[in-house]
């Protein structure tokens, strides 16, 4: 009676770690059936529970530091998100910070030597970082991460370097691509619900977050930096048309990624918009 008991009871254990946790379970033992990452608060323990006596199962993915779960809100975003998520959002969305820091050094439009070149430094440096660390930020099902990273740094620097008196669109540019792209998979991962009718994988709070950070992130962005000024509501209609045209375009089901296809988009609309509005 005992043994069947044991036998009924580590049959229905290992349907469920299975099912969960993508592994195989045998009485000596828990075996990984792949490399996967398990976003639960036990992974940022260190450690998951014993499925069997004895027997513990090791997180897969590598852990966050312990300083950034200090941080109020990292942890619980960090078990919704996944490790690897959670990084991979990190790496896309800071470099959107930067252009916040031209508001407290002087420069002059267009912008100086200096100035191109700490941009291309940082860009530089961001993209082989990218690079060189893959592993730590690429989806397990991705293969074009070389791609992904070159497609993000193009339409930004092409619009700083090829247009070099209207700085403010490469910025505008770049607010989109890394606050309102990164804010789309931010919120579509963590609470998206209702997915979108014309795709299915994407939902409406990760469209809405786009938009909605896009704009106002690349709105603050262009008034600020434009050369000579311009009222906020002009920089509202040409970054928040680009922010808007830019979010639909990320929302369709197309199988390449997304980076080039969003950048792109907005700085050729947010070009448009403010030829039309501005003249060139």
């Amino acid at each position: 009676m005992t043994r069947m008991l044991y036998a009924v009871g580590l049959s229905a254990v290992s349907k469920f770690v299975t099912a969960k946790f993508r592994v195989r379970l045998s009485p000596t033992g828990v075996r990984l059936m792949s490399r996967v990452s398990i976003p639960s608060e036990r992974l940022l323990n260190r450690s998951l529970p014993a499925v069997a006596p004895g027997t513990i199962l090791r997180p897969t993915a590598d852990e966050l530091p312990g300083w950034m779960l200090l941080v109020p809100g990292v942890k619980p975003l960090a078990v919704r998100l996944g490790v690897v998520e959670f990084r991979r959002r990190l790496l896309h969305m800071l470099p959107g910070l930067l252009p916040c820091l031209l508001w407290i050094i002087p420069h002059q439009d267009p912008w100086g030597p200096l100035l191109i070149n700490i941009t291309i430094m940082i860009s530089a440096s961001v993209m082989t970082y990218a690079m060189i660390r893959a592993r730590t930020f690429a989806r397990p099902d991705e293969g074009q991460w070389s791609r992904a990273v070159a497609g993000y740094g193009v339409p930004v620097l092409g619009m700083l370097f090829l247009l070099p008196g209207r700085s403010e669109l490469g910025l505008m540019t770049l607010g989109i691509m890394a606050l309102g792209d990164g804010s789309a998979a931010l919120g579509g991962l963590a609470w998206g619900r209702r997915p979108l009718p014309w795709n299915r994988r994407k939902t409406w709070m990760g469209i809405i977050s786009f938009v909605v950070v896009a704009t106002v992130m690349s709105t603050l962005y262009y008034w600020i930096e434009a050369r000579p000024g311009v009222p906020l509501g002009v920089a509202l209609s040409i970054a928040g048309t680009a922010a808007l045209v830019a979010g639909i375009v990320e929302s369709l089901p197309l199988r390449s990624h997304d980076n080039l296809r969003v950048g792109t988009t907005a700085a050729l609309t947010g070009l448009f918009m403010h030829v039309a509005l501005l003249g060139w």
